[in-house]
């Protein structure tokens, strides 16, 4: 993976803290890639992403083993896509319309924004709202299965 050189005394300094970076990546995109082929294997036509916090001080480490392992990286950080919670949608009356209408004339045009839906209910109006990504949070797996199928 790698070839260092250097004084012994610095490498030495340096060593396990390279090795714990590149263990952790490593680990990320192993299991990141298990993930691309159960979704390969079961022909989904989807993006496998990784949505989920990052580890402090190890975003850009945990980030590039997704993309090592064949995964998305979701977004890097808060600014590149504006993502509208159940709190956003509850701050605009519980309007998911009036929180994608609000995020765009705040956020430009360039900028997607992201719904994250508890029901096919919610994920259709958030689609009909213009919400550039639709995200299925928290669905059993075999009831996200069905529902992605008619979201589709």
């Amino acid at each position: 993976l790698a070839t260092v050189t250097g004084p012994v005394s610095h490498l030495l300094q340096g060593e396990r803290t390279a090795l714990n970076s590149m263990s952790r990546c490593s680990g990320v995109a192993t299991l990141s890639n298990k993930c691309v082929q159960i979704a390969t294997s079961q022909k989904w036509q989807g993006e496998v992403a990784g949505t989920r916090k990052t580890t402090p001080g190890f975003r850009l480490v945990e980030k590039y083993g997704l993309l090592v392992g064949g995964a998305s990286t979701h977004r890097l950080d808060l600014s590149q896509m504006v993502m509208l919670k159940d709190n956003h949608v509850w701050a605009c009356g519980g309007s998911i319309e009036a929180a994608v209408k609000k995020a765009r004339g705040v956020s430009g045009f360039s900028q997607k924004i992201e719904v994250e839906c508890q029901s096919l209910d919610e994920a259709l109006v958030a689609a009909g709202a213009g919400a550039d990504v639709v995200m299925l949070d928290n669905f059993a797996p075999q009831k996200l299965k069905e529902d992605a199928k008619l979201f589709k």
